[in-house]
């Protein structure tokens, strides 16, 4: 049994107070968080669970194996490190890090002591993208061409980070993941942003992102805090049919188009047939049903009880925040 510690009770961190809860092979300890309204409604939900308002605390005890980190963005690092040179193996909420710097260091720090080191990418643990991984992996879809993701939701009410370090990081490492099952390098040629601050006044909540990796494929992921409907949709265009990937649907939630039926190709005037051209058929694959969140904690425990490599380790937790500070920067 793994004990678990929990620093953080907000929106995300109460969702891995329930999950923990729930997830087998793991117990939780105790939870911390500065908010006294956010300990009561631990307590009053998991009467059983030990609540803290200092960190501190849960860093010293000796019974706690692992803690799962659910803190405001620029503050991963720090929390992270004490985490680690604890003696505790540590889960990060995304991104890892708020600098590519300090990323690196948490992976080092996490090597050099042995210890599991896992980032909340939580969308590597979905049906959709486990499927959509193993697809590109085995090569059915011929060369990738380029990649466009779309995520919009209503922002958070208060951010110390704008859209993309919020948004970004689910599609950056949904990007990385594919193209690295796909044996393709990640290294940039080029970057281009556009953004633009309308609601937030001091932090851009809609960017475009242009990406061209030396590989040779293209992206493009637009995030927005501006809208107030969710959109969650990425498509993938390959050498052999496209990639629909709408998270937004209950069910059929990929749908992979063949390549497209077109009668205009090499027609000539001699032709008398009519000229058309239509979409390819579509195939609908049947996904395996489970909370990627879910999936993600056990795969943590896992990892510890076996000491296995996590798929969402430091590595690829590194390489995302090295998109994110590149992207922030506007250049490669």
């Amino acid at each position: 049994m793994v004990k678990i510690g929990i620093i953080g009770a907000g929106y995300w961190g109460s969702n891995l107070v329930r999950t923990f809860n729930d997830t087998e092979g793991a117990a939780i300890v105790a939870v911390a968080d500065k908010r006294q309204g956010r300990l009561q409604f631990v307590s009053k939900r998991y009467p059983h669970i030990r609540v803290e308002d200092d960190m501190d605390t849960l860093l010293r005890d000796p019974e706690i194996d692992a803690i799962a980190i659910a803190t405001p963005v620029p503050t991963h690092y720090d929390v992270g490190r004490q985490v680690l040179e604890a003696g505790k193996h540590a889960m990060v909420e995304k991104p890892l890090a708020y600098s590519y710097s300090e990323a690196e260091r948490l992976k080092e720090l996490a090597d050099k002591l042995g210890a599991v080191l896992t980032v909340g990418h939580v969308y590597q643990f979905s049906p959709a993208v486990e499927w959509l991984a193993a697809r590109i992996g085995s090569g059915n879809l011929g060369k990738l061409f380029h990649i466009d993701s779309i995520r919009i939701n209503l922002g958070p009410p208060q951010s110390e980070v704008d859209v993309v370090w919020d948004l970004a990081p689910h599609d950056l490492s949904i990007l990385v993941y594919i193209l690295w099952q796909a044996g393709l390098s990640t290294n940039v040629r080029s970057i281009r942003v556009m953004s633009g601050s309308f609601v937030k006044n001091k932090l851009a909540d809609l960017t475009h992102i242009f990406i061209e990796f030396e590989c040779g494929v293209t992206a493009h992921v637009h995030v927005s805090w501006v809208t107030s409907n969710k959109v969650r949709l990425m498509q993938i265009s390959a050498e052999h049919g496209t990639v629909v990937f709408d998270d937004m649907q209950p069910a059929e939630k990929i749908k992979i188009f063949s390549q497209a039926v077109d009668t205009r190709i090499g027609a000539d005037e001699s032709g008398s047939a009519e000229l058309t051209y239509r979409p390819g058929d579509i195939f609908i694959p049947t996904l395996p049903r489970h909370e990627p969140l879910a999936a993600e904690c056990r795969h943590f425990i896992d990892c510890i009880e076996n000491k296995k490599e996590p798929i969402n380790g430091g590595k690829i937790g590194a390489e995302v925040v090295r998109l994110l500070e590149m992207i922030t920067e506007g250049k490669c």
